[in-house]
């Protein structure tokens, strides 16, 4: 079982950007774990997962440096062997960085897998045509994107920048970018069917919605209907409990497709051995 979408935090900060976070959602969302790297690692165990991919935010262009040197930690085994063979750490940069190519460059040169953008806290809409040429770089680098889309719990009045269609005019126009369109491709908060033209653009989504949406409907129909080899498993971590979120796709889609939903998939996407 792969993840393609959790947290962690280092120690120094994980308290404070889980608080921060709890109070963006004016206490409408707790989390499970406690953003530690420690904990996360028991979480996985417990849950039996194998690996998952840890998603920082730059959030703003100057913490760039901070990620990277932590992602390649996590990768280089510099933060403890458990880590290194249980996350799969992507970086993050800020469409804004007057450095964001070079930076890039790093990222695929430290053979990091990928890239993390949330558009509501880096203030980008992925309609923006001005920042395609950084999508068109990280799609050259081979380098994969997983991107909040849809709506934001924290951000509850703002849309129009990483729904379904914002998705559908990028992809449209940086061709071969492996996108991973989060939360069942940013469903929550558009109509019924607006994530349909997601798959038209070839990206894939996970599964990370968080569990007080599982049984909507718009949703049940996307973990229902999605084809199998454009959806992965993805929790958002530490907002869900492992178990419940395998437990929710477990119910729902046929045992024949749990080996490429759980982990077949991210594999592929991501180049992994198995």
């Amino acid at each position: 079982i792969i993840d393609a979408h959790s947290h962690d935090f280092p120690d120094s900060i994980a308290t404070r950007a889980m608080n921060g976070m709890c109070r963006m959602t004016e206490g409408s969302l707790w989390p499970v774990g406690d953003g530690t790297l420690e904990n996360h690692l028991d979480h996985l165990d417990l849950a039996g997962v194998d690996k998952a991919v840890s998603c920082p935010i730059a959030t703003k262009p100057k913490m760039f440096e901070g990620l990277f040197r932590r992602a390649c930690q996590i990768k280089d085994g510099e933060l403890g062997e458990r880590a290194r063979a249980k996350i799969i750490p992507f970086a993050s940069v800020h469409p804004l960085d007057p450095d964001v190519m070079a930076h890039l460059d790093m990222i695929a040169a430290a053979g990091l897998k990928g890239v993390k953008f949330h558009c509501y806290y880096q203030d980008f809409s992925l309609a923006d045509h001005e920042l395609w040429p950084v999508f068109a770089k990280i799609a050259d680098l081979g380098l994969v994107v997983q991107c909040h889309c849809g709506s934001d719990i924290s951000w509850k009045y703002t849309r129009g920048l990483c729904g379904p269609r914002e998705i559908a005019i990028l992809l449209k126009n940086v061709r071969g970018l492996k996108f991973i369109a989060a939360h069942l491709g940013g469903c929550d908060g558009y109509p019924p069917h607006a994530t349909d033209q997601v798959l038209e653009c070839g990206a894939y989504i996970d599964t990370s919605i968080l569990h007080r949406r599982w049984h909507y409907d718009e949703a049940m129909r996307l973990l229902r209907s999605w084809p199998t080899d454009r959806i992965l498993f993805g929790t958002d971590f530490p907002w869900v409990h492992y178990q419940e979120a395998i437990a929710w796709v477990k119910s729902v889609r046929d045992p024949a497709d749990w080996d490429l939903l759980f982990g077949g998939n991210a594999c592929r996407l991501l180049g992994l051995v198995t």
